[in-house]
């Protein structure tokens, strides 16, 4: 039980720190080639608490993921993550399309490695049981 809980706040936390490095180096590659990006209050506002929903969202794809034990209900549970983020982002991309797919786009990415990775080399049904009495 706590090897379980301890990869799903590894995947966790891979997870976050991953979608704020590709974040931070997409923001810095346009700088570096198109120069300032322009400053809106209320997209900083929505980025600071989508950081908040992406952490929540990232740890329930991880209990999702490794707990799941069929790959439409790992898919299930994907698509019910993705779509609250892409939900969350709606708003934005009247204004700032371009910015609000990078956000979306690499939210996306983040939360389908795991899906990808995990049911590729996992069977469906495919669940640690670590109940006493249960040989694998």
């Amino acid at each position: 039980m706590i090897q379980r809980l301890l990869a799903m706040a590894v995947l966790a936390a891979a997870q976050m720190l991953l979608a704020l490095m590709l974040y931070r180096s997409a923001i810095e590659a346009y700088r570096q080639m198109f120069g300032g990006i322009r400053r809106d209050i209320s997209y900083g506002l929505q980025l600071q608490h989508s950081l908040y929903l992406f952490g929540a969202l990232a740890v329930c794809n991880a209990v999702w993921l490794l707990s799941c034990r069929s790959r439409r209900s790992g898919l299930i549970g994907f698509g019910v993550c993705l779509l609250l983020w892409a939900t969350f982002w709606a708003n934005a991309f009247a204004s700032m399309p371009y910015r609000s797919l990078l956000v979306v786009g690499i939210g996306t990415l983040v939360l389908a490695i795991p899906l990808l990775v995990l049911l590729r080399f996992r069977r469906p049904g495919q669940v640690a049981d670590v109940r006493p009495g249960n040989a694998a």
